[in-house]
């Protein structure tokens, strides 16, 4: 199996994690300016959590393998905690979607088959 083929199971995508911030610890330890950078990790951790909990949920409005109340289950919060955890994720999926030019490049692509006259075949 090359190198390209092997699929990183999520459990030792954390424990490299976990690795790295012991390292970061122990380097804001001996440097406390170095404190900066675990409050940027510890943030951009929060947003990506946020994040895929709005894709979970997406995923089980659209009858995915997880429904919203175990989504709530697994993350020891309600249902409607969930709902709350998700607009705040979506509302980054946006943000960073128009960061990286998503929207504008849909828009283009719209206005092209509608200037080429040609139907939205696909969405997405």
């Amino acid at each position: 199996m090359s190198r390209r083929d092997r699929v990183t199971e999520p459990a030792e995508l954390a424990a490299n994690l976990v690795r790295f911030l012991r390292r970061m610890e122990d380097h804001a330890a001996s440097d406390p300016a170095n404190l900066v950078y675990i409050d940027e990790l510890a943030e951009a951790l929060r947003e990506t959590k946020l994040r895929a909990i709005a894709r979970a949920g997406r995923a089980a409005r659209e009858g995915g393998d997880y429904s919203i109340g175990e989504i709530g289950r697994i993350l020891g919060v309600s249902k409607q905690a969930v709902h709350q955890l998700m607009a705040k994720g979506k509302a980054l999926l946006e943000e960073q979607r128009a960061r990286l030019g998503v929207v504008s490049l849909r828009e283009r692509r719209r206005v092209r088959l509608v200037e080429a006259g040609v139907r939205e075949r696909k969405v997405g």
